[in-house]
């Protein structure tokens, strides 16, 4: 089975960058392991895509992982769920 990329990925700032930066394997509840992404995220012309593929992909899933348009996995469960919609504006 071959995924399609969304269009906004090949504007990403992380794209080519090592992925365990952006999804590091023990990140042992300490937010600040994605310090490093964050740098990233901050400059990236696409966070609201990137935060919005995460928010639709993650509704009801318990467990989070990596980050996404610039917040880590304990941010965007803190913003609410397919319960508690996050509004993104444009």
């Amino acid at each position: 089975m071959i995924l399609e990329r969304p269009d906004w990925q090949e504007k990403a700032a992380c794209r080519g960058v090592p992925t365990e930066i952006f999804f590091p394997d023990n990140p042992g509840g300490q937010d600040s392991v994605y310090n490093k992404a964050r740098e990233f995220c901050q400059r990236c012309e696409v966070r609201t895509p990137c935060f919005a593929y995460a928010l639709e992909h993650e509704t009801g899933q318990r467990c989070r992982y990596g980050v996404f348009g610039g917040l880590s996995p304990r941010e965007r469960y803190a913003l609410g769920d397919g319960a508690n919609p996050v509004r993104i504006r444009k």
